[in-house]
C-alpha cells in the first residue's frame, strides 16, 4: 500500500470515527432519528474501512472476505436511504420516479461494467442500492425548500453517490503507479469531504424540524 493511499485511509477513518462519536452523542442527547440514522451511516461504512485499511496494511493485499466490508458500505447506503426518505415532506408519487428511469439504467449499465473486475451479485445489489439512492436525493433536492437543512442533505447524497462512481470507475483502470495522474486518491478526500458535510446539513435540518 503506497504511503499517499495510507495518510489517506487513516485521515478518512479518523474523521468518521469524529463523527460517529459526534453522531451518538446527538442522537442520545436530543433522542432525534436523524442523528441516529445518520450514526448508523457513519459508524457501519467506518467498520467495513477499518476492516479493509488493517487487512491491506497487515496483508498489502485486497481482502479475501470482502463481503465484510461490503456488506458494511451496503448497510451504510441503506441507512442513508433510510434517513433520506425519513426527512421526506408530502408524498412522493410513483410517476416521479418513473420519470428518472435513467437513472436506473445508468447504475445497471454500471455494474455490467464493473462486474468484470468483481463479483456478480455484490455490483447488482450495489446498483439496485445507488439507483434509489440517486432517485430519492434528486426528488428530495427538488421537492425542498431552498437553503433548508433537508436540501442540503439530499444535495451532499447526490454529490456522495457521484463521487462513489468516480471512484470505483478511477479503480477500474490503471494509471501507470503515478500518484499525480491517479485521480483516486483527489476523488477519496472529495468522498471524506462529503461524509463531513453530512454533519452539518443534519444539524440544520433538525433545526428545521423543531422550527
Amino acid at each position: 500500500m503506497p504511503l499517499i493511499e495510507k495518510i489517506d485511509n487513516a485521515f478518512q477513518l479518523l474523521s468518521l470515527g469524529i463523527l460517529s462519536f459526534l453522531t451518538v452523542y446527538k442522537g442520545i442527547r436530543t433522542r432525534n432519528r436523524i442523528w441516529i440514522l445518520l450514526y448508523m451511516f457513519y459508524i457501519v461504512i467506518t467498520l467495513g474501512n477499518l476492516y479493509w485499511f488493517l487487512y491491506m496494511m497487515l496483508y498489502e493485499e485486497t481482502p479475501f472476505y470482502s463481503f465484510i466490508p461490503d456488506f458494511c458500505w451496503a448497510a451504510a447506503y441503506m441507512s442513508l436511504l433510510l434517513l433520506l426518505l425519513y426527512i421526506r415532506e408530502g408524498e412522493w408519487k410513483y410517476q416521479q420516479f418513473m420519470a428518472l428511469w435513467p437513472v436506473a439504467v445508468f447504475t445497471l449499465a454500471m455494474s455490467v461494467f464493473y462486474m468484470r473486475y468483481g463479483k456478480y451479485l455484490t455490483n447488482l445489489a450495489y446498483a439496485v442500492l445507488m439507483a434509489m439512492l440517486i432517485m430519492v436525493s434528486i426528488l428530495g433536492f427538488r421537492n425542498m425548500e431552498k437553503g433548508s437543512g433537508k436540501r442540503k442533505l439530499y444535495l451532499i447524497s447526490l454529490l456522495f453517490c457521484l463521487v462513489e462512481y468516480s471512484l470505483w470507475t478511477a479503480s477500474c483502470f490503471d494509471w501507470s503507479g503515478s500518484v499525480l495522474l491517479d485521480p483516486y486518491y483527489f476523488l477519496d478526500v472529495l468522498l471524506t469531504i462529503c461524509y463531513i458535510l453530512f454533519y452539518p446539513a443534519a444539524g440544520k435540518a433538525v433545526e428545521d424540524e423543531l422550527h
